[in-house]
């Protein structure tokens, strides 16, 4: 602040002061050390409050008000914020945000300086004062409102700007050309006043695991925070004696192991994706192609959702032979047990038309079950029918590999003893997906029951596909008493099937109150991490499985003959026979 007199030259009286707020600042947070940012923040707060004041709403501003990792030398938590403000325009300023596009602007070299010094650097003291009276009360979501202000107020001056480089000098010269206080935050607050700390969160809980995962890192328990773990001020509320009681206390052992804890899992998942890889490459080799190193870019998350609603089924639909159908006359298609019928017709609901081998002919429709190749082309190595061999890689070593993700961090109830189920977190996220709009979530469900709109392509969305393989599950495994591990083991064959394993990941460690109720602070669901094991999994989808979601259940006895009945109501239907075919 050279046109300060209280820090124009090293003999102003404001430089001793500041220097001895910035040293106490580097020793209480070493992880900081100095950062230009909060070298003029503290600057401003010296020129109203006495040096002990600055430093402890310093504090309050590293600890408190602002994400991690803002002034540290990654400076991921304000980069993060930049992510999240651009998410903001193009929800708020859409016509901004067409304008930056085209003329490939990039907003984060103009604004980060704004964020990192909460305004300090960049508007006049009057103005800076008001906006940190809402700063201090509020939090950190001010930042984006003013900012979503101040964009606004400039947008038709910036969208009849002729050049970049115009638009450029515009978007810097903003905070500077902002007089009248009233008008910005008005305008802020009416424009982005419904904006919640919870909306903030979430998106910077996802741009920050995304921005780790782009830059190819995992990040370890000591970048998770600003802070020293040691000299922390603590004002944590103490846990009442039933939280007490039915989660515990923190481990701090697991604090301390978390990084190797966490290096093992991901080795251990990786293992078993690429064992399940490698069978599929060996058993049939159409796979041989298929790249098998994660995609850790931000383009690939972007794609996720793109390739997930692009899918649909090609004309030819196929069915896999349940049983043996031996031919009799010409216009019978005869097959045997698991081969792949093309079928021609389904106007009959009993009597199919399909094609086999360059014959073509009638079967019974019960006697086959049409293949899910929407988005896939049906193979035998992903077929437990067919190949043994993927049930024991996917149910005895992928889904260990994932379970043991899952109860990493998970909370344990001591009055009962023993970790709560995975199961049970995804039961609870899977429903609070959908409960914010249940009546209509409902009914897309019961729609795609009952005229089988999914089998032409995937109308419902991860969240929905998400709740109805749970219920699934539960239902038909509640028949038989089966326990929550076979229901978890159940519940990834459905998502392997549906190819949507990893957007399920993302799905269950975005709903945050239900992360946080039931994982530890330094478990890797509640960690940017999970971003990571997201990108392993996707390469999963990229092979065809036909799981049996029932595999671990007991056989059900058949009350009668599946040819027999099959063929009686085919010919009860076309009134061929009239004796009884159980004679």
């Amino acid at each position: 602040m050279p046109s300060n007199a209280c820090f124009a030259s090293m003999g102003s009286i404001g430089v001793p002061r500041l220097r001895r707020v910035l040293r106490a600042l580097a020793w209480l947070y070493p992880e900081i050390g100095y950062c230009q940012g909060t070298g003029m923040v503290a600057a401003c707060l010296l020129l109203f409050l006495e040096e002990e004041d600055a430093f402890w709403m310093m504090c309050a501003i590293v600890e408190d008000l602002l994400p991690a990792s803002y002034f540290s030398t990654t400076l991921l938590g304000v980069q993060t914020d930049q992510r999240v403000l651009r998410h903001l325009i193009v929800q708020y300023l859409p016509r901004l945000d067409k304008l930056l596009q085209e003329h490939d602007i990039e907003l984060s070299l103009i604004t980060l300086h704004w964020f990192l010094t909460a305004f300090a650097s960049v508007v006049d003291i009057k103005l800076l004062l008001r906006i940190w009276d809402l700063f201090f009360y509020e939090g950190s979501r001010v930042l984006f409102q003013l900012t979503l202000g101040m964009l606004h107020l400039k947008e038709e001056e910036l969208i009849q700007s002729e050049n970049s480089a115009s638009i450029f000098n515009t978007l810097s010269d903003i905070p500077s050309q902002m007089e009248d206080v009233e008008l910005l935050l008005g305008v802020a607050m009416r424009l982005a006043g419904s904006l919640t700390d919870v909306a903030v969160e979430t998106q910077r809980r996802k741009h920050l695991a995304y921005l780790i995962a782009d830059q190819g890192q995992l990040l370890g328990a000591g970048a998770l925070t600003n802070l020293s773990q040691v000299v922390r001020r603590r004002t944590q509320r103490r846990k009442s004696t039933i939280t007490a009681l039915l989660f515990g206390e923190d481990d701090l052992e697991a604090l301390k192991a978390k990084n190797i804890k966490q290096t093992e899992l991901v080795a251990d998942l990786r293992e078993a994706i690429l064992r399940v890889a490698h069978h599929f490459q060996c058993t049939d080799p159409k796979n041989c192609n298929v790249e098998l190193t994660p995609d850790y870019s931000m383009e690939s998350h972007q794609r996720d959702h793109e390739n997930y609603v692009a899918c649909s089924r090609s004309h030819r639909r196929r069915a896999k032979a349940l049983l043996d159908f031996e031919r009799h006359d010409d216009d019978e298609l005869g097959f045997r047990k698991n081969d792949i019928i093309t079928i021609v017709s389904q106007k009959d609901e009993h009597c199919w038309v399909g094609e086999l081998n360059g014959l073509r002919g009638w079967f019974p429709a019960k006697f086959v079950e049409v293949l899910d190749e929407r988005s896939k082309e049906y193979s035998i190595a992903g077929d437990d029918s067919v190949t043994e061999g993927v049930t024991d890689l996917v149910r005895g070593t992928l889904c260990p590999a994932l379970k043991a993700l899952f109860e990493h961090g998970l909370k344990k109830p001591s009055l009962l003893g023993g970790a709560c189920h995975p199961w049970l977190f995804i039961e609870e996220a899977a429903g609070r997906e959908v409960e914010r709009d249940f009546a209509s979530v409902y009914s897309r469900l019961v729609l795609c029951k009952t005229f089988r709109l999914d089998e032409d392509g995937k109308v419902l969305t991860p969240e929905e596909l998400l709740y109805r393989a749970v219920q699934s599950v539960n239902v038909t495994h509640d028949a038989v008493h089966a326990q929550m591990d076979v229901k978890l083991r159940s519940l990834i064959c459905v998502g392997l099937n549906e190819q949507v394993l990893h957007l399920w990941l993302e799905v269950l460690c975005s709903s945050l109150p239900t992360v946080e109720k039931w994982y530890q602070p330094w478990s890797f669901l509640r960690s940017p991490g999970w971003v990571q094991i997201k990108c392993e999994l996707r390469v999963l989808c990229c092979f065809a499985f036909s799981l049996s979601q029932d595999w671990e259940l007991p056989a059900k006895r058949e009350a009668q003959q599946p040819l027999k009945e099959g063929v009686r109501d085919m010919l009860v239907k076309h009134h061929l026979f009239s004796w009884d075919v159980d004679g």
